[in-house]
């Protein structure tokens, strides 16, 4: 979710949350405000009513004259005084169903020692219409006025955040190998003007740190090839000198397979370091099926020493957008890994289809946690003069050009599928 939304969404729901309590506020107190005032005209009435009683001869129908129920009861013996105001809910005669209404009753003796007793019932639907009425006004009001103020909220936000996208930007495009240094959008908001000082003073370091990454990397590689080249040289000489015993023989050659080990670790560590680096930056279209057939080719020998057979079925004619040299590092890892990892007679089997490829060979359950498969320096068992990081590699590359691995063993078959968007008809 972007944050001009969130901060969008957010504003609304308190908005909607204050008007939802500020109406019941509002519709409580506009409601006793009807209300006392309706209490005033029932008590002004009443007081009309009584001075009637005590000044005149004969009650008059107070029906007629208010337009409202009012029942007079005059008795003969002195009654206490007393009354309330309630509401209550009685037939309504012109709407033909039952209704609010406000009661007054009163009780009291008049200046002729008569008691009596007076209700009066107005009905609440004038009010209560009116009431709704203004309400409904007010909340259509509010409405208004919010939709209004979101918008002028999401914009001026927006107009606001306009430097910070663009930072953003700028951000995703900025890569560490490239010489030109990040460039950040001016702006007069002091948040973003310290945010580009930050990034700033974090992108040289980064990129200072890279380099000497990449210096030393490449200075450790290229140094070590050096005297590794010399001793596998030297140990060449001696394993070819007839004077050597069958123990002499053995060392030396362990210490030439030990040493070819170590060149063997160089080279892919370097290679895994160039590969986190991105140092590949050319890309290629690379065409998948010939590259196969290609690297099987570099394998023939040692696939008919151990009696494999290879099947491909290309179902669609696809491409690899990817560095010429890295397509070719993955794809021979990957066969290579199915070649060494094989039974004797075994098979591999390789489909190529629109939008993933798939390496199936035959093999021993593995030793090891599948998902630890793509680990540096994970071996396995049955292969332990491996290095361990011919699929650390291959995961590596495929991180690089955002492919996904599947692994999976079924009936002594081990398949690896690749998916991939650089995979193109």
């Amino acid at each position: 979710m972007k944050l001009l939304t969130r901060t969008s969404r957010s504003y609304i729901y308190i908005s909607i949350l204050v008007f939802i309590i500020s109406g019941l506020v509002f519709y409580n107190l506009l409601h006793n405000i009807f209300k006392h005032q309706l209490d005033d005209t029932l008590i002004e009435e009443k007081m009309l009513v009584e001075q009637t009683i005590n000044y005149s001869d004969s009650v008059p129908d107070f029906r007629l004259v208010f337009g409202h129920m009012i029942d007079v009861t005059i008795l003969n013996s002195p009654q206490k005084n007393r009354g309330f105001i309630s509401d209550t809910l009685m037939y309504d005669s012109e709407l033909g169903t039952f209704a609010s209404f406000r009661h007054l009753f009163t009780e009291n003796t008049s200046i002729r020692h008569k008691g009596y007793t007076i209700n009066i019932y107005k009905p609440l639907r004038d009010s209560e219409k009116l009431i709704a009425e203004i309400v409904i006004s007010l909340a259509l009001v509010f409405v208004s006025l919010l939709l209004l103020l979101v918008l002028v909220n999401y914009f001026i936000t927006r107009r606001v955040w306009i430097p910070f996208y663009r930072i953003l930007h700028n951000l995703s495009k900025y890569e560490i190998n490239q010489s030109e240094p990040l460039e950040l959008p001016q702006t007069d908001i002091y948040e973003f003007q310290l945010l580009n000082q930050t990034l700033q003073k974090m992108s040289k370091k980064i990129r200072f740190d890279y380099l000497n990454l990449k210096e030393f990397n490449e200075n450790a590689a290229h140094e070590l090839q050096t005297p590794l080249a010399i001793i596998k040289s030297k140990l060449e000489l001696l394993v070819q000198k007839e004077n050597l015993d069958e123990n002499q023989h053995r060392l030396v050659s362990a210490i030439f397979e030990a040493t070819t080990r170590i060149s063997k670790l160089n080279q892919g560590l370097l290679l895994i370091s160039k590969i986190e680096n991105n140092q590949f930056i050319h890309t290629e279209d690379v065409n998948l099926e010939q590259l196969i057939d290609k690297t099987i080719c570099h394998f023939e020998e040692m696939i008919d020493h151990r009696g494999i057979t290879v099947s491909k079925k290309y179902q669609h004619r696809v491409t690899l957008k990817m560095n010429p040299v890295l397509a070719e590092i993955f794809i021979t890892n990957l066969l290579s890994n199915a070649i060494r990892h094989n039974i004797y007679q075994g098979h591999i089997e390789i489909h190529i289809l629109k939008d993933s490829f798939t390496i199936e060979n035959t093999g021993q359950l593995l030793k090891t946690d599948p998902r630890n498969l793509f680990e540096r320096f994970r071996k396995s068992a049955n292969n332990p003069d491996s290095v361990g990081l011919g699929l650390s590699i291959v995961q590596n590359i495929a991180n690089l050009y955002r492919m996904k691995i599947e692994y999976m063993y079924h009936e002594g078959l081990h398949t690896l599928k690749i998916f991939s968007i650089n995979i193109t008809n």
